[in-house]
C-alpha cells in the first residue's frame, strides 16, 4: 500500500512539473509574441536641420570604422593629431555619427596619455640620459638619424641632445640645435608641453558623442573560466574572462567589446538561446550569423557572418566593419551609429 501512495504521489509531483514546464514555455512563446519593438526615434541630420527620426521596419546598416593605428612613434603622433582633428570636426559639425573601433593598442596609448603621461613607445624619451640602456640608445639613434650631435659624441650629452630633438619634433617646435646643451629639466618642460596638448584630445575624446567599442581577439580571451562548470544554460550566465568582465574600461566612457574570430559553437548555442553572454552590447566577428538578438538586458550583435538572423525580422539591422585611415573618415556618409539602435 506504501508502494502504491509513493508512485501515486511521484506521478502527481511529475505531472504538476510537467504542466509547470509547459506553462512556461506557453508563456515565452506568447511573450515573444507579444513583444515590441524597442528602436526609439533617433536624431539625425539633414544639411543643418536636426531631425527626429521614427525606426520603421527595413533595412539598416551601420559603418563600424576600424582605423588603422601605426606602430611606431612619428607614425603615432601624426594618427593623434588627425585623430584630434577629426574628433573637433566632429564636434563643431555634428552632421555625422560615428562608432569606432579601437585596437588595444591605441586604447592602451589613450589610457597613458589620460594619465597624463607618454605613451609606451615614447618611454625612452623620459629615461634620464645616463640610464638609457643599449636597446633604448639603438631605438633612439635610429629616430635621430638625420642629426650627427657631432660635438659630443658618445657622451651623456649626445643621448640627451637626440631625446630632445625628438620631443620637437613630436611638438612640431623649430630651433632645436645640435651642439647646445639642454639639460633634464629642459626635458622635462618639454614632456609637460606634450602631455598638456594631448589633454585636449583626451577632452574630445570623452565628450564628443562618438561610440567607441574596444577590439579584443577570442584565441586572446583567458578560457580558463570558459569550462563546462562555468558554461550555465538558460537562465545563469556565461563569462567569458576577467577581461570581457570588467565594464569600466574607460571611467567616463562605457567601451563595449567586440570579439574578433568567435567560436562557432558557441555562436550556435547563443543563436539557440541556450546561453547568456554577460555583456550589455557585445559584438562577435563570426562566419556563421549577420545580424542581432537580444540576451535578456543584454544585446548580442553578429557581423560577417553567412546567414542572417534578426531578433525582430522585421528591423534588419546590420553593422558593417571598414578599416580605413582616420584622415578618410570625413568621405563617408555615416547617418547612424550603433548606440541609435543598441543601448
Amino acid at each position: 500500500m506504501k508502494k502504491i501512495l509513493c508512485m501515486l504521489v511521484f506521478i502527481l509531483l511529475s505531472l504538476t512539473a510537467f504542466s509547470g514546464f509547459l506553462d512556461r514555455i506557453k508563456s515565452e512563446i506568447k511573450w515573444k509574441e507579444e513583444e515590441k519593438p524597442i528602436f526609439e526615434n533617433v536624431t539625425v541630420y539633414s544639411g543643418k536641420n536636426v531631425v527626429q527620426e521614427k525606426i520603421l521596419p527595413g533595412s539598416y546598416e551601420v559603418y563600424l570604422f576600424e582605423l588603422n593605428y601605426p606602430n611606431d612613434i612619428y607614425g603615432k603622433i601624426k594618427f593623434i593629431k588627425e585623430f584630434s582633428e577629426f574628433l573637433e570636426n566632429v564636434e563643431s559639425n555634428n552632421n555625422k555619427k560615428y562608432s569606432i573601433l579601437l585596437t588595444q593598442a591605441f586604447y592602451n596609448d589613450i589610457l597613458e596619455m589620460r594619465s597624463r603621461d607618454l605613451m609606451q613607445s615614447e618611454y625612452l624619451l623620459k629615461v634620464p640620459a645616463s640610464s638609457l640602456n643599449y636597446q633604448q640608445i639603438e631605438r633612439l639613434n635610429e629616430l635621430t638619424k638625420e642629426i650627427k650631435v657631432k660635438e659630443y659624441k658618445d657622451t651623456d650629452q649626445e643621448k640627451l641632445n637626440r631625446q630632445i630633438y625628438v620631443l620637437y619634433k613630436i611638438l612640431e617646435k623649430k630651433g632645436f640645435i645640435e651642439s647646445n646643451v639642454y639639460t633634464e629639466l629642459d626635458k622635462e618642460n618639454l614632456i609637460e608641453e606634450i602631455n598638456a596638448g594631448r589633454q585636449k584630445l583626451i577632452n574630445r575624446y570623452r565628450n564628443t558623442s562618438v561610440d567607441y567599442y574596444l577590439k579584443e581577439d577570442y584565441s586572446n580571451i583567458d578560457l580558463k573560466d570558459f569550462s563546462d562548470e562555468a558554461k550555465y544554460k538558460f537562465e545563469k550566465d556565461i563569462i567569458l574572462s576577467t577581461n570581457i568582465e570588467d565594464q569600466a574600461l574607460f571611467p567616463d566612457i562605457h567601451l563595449n567589446i567586440y570579439i574578433a574570430n568567435f567560436d562557432p559553437k558557441i555562436i550556435e548555442e547563443l543563436a539557440k538561446k541556450q546561453i547568456k553572454l554577460k555583456r550589455r552590447i557585445l559584438i562577435l566577428d563570426n562566419d556563421l550569423y549577420h545580424g542581432y538578438t537580444y540576451n535578456e538586458e543584454n544585446t548580442v550583435v553578429f557581423v560577417n557572418g553567412k546567414s542572417p538572423l534578426y531578433y525582430f525580422p522585421d528591423y534588419k539591422i546590420d553593422v558593417k566593419v571598414v578599416r580605413t585611415d582616420v584622415n578618410k573618415l570625413k568621405n563617408y556618409d555615416s547617418k547612424y551609429k550603433i548606440g541609435d539602435f543598441f543601448y
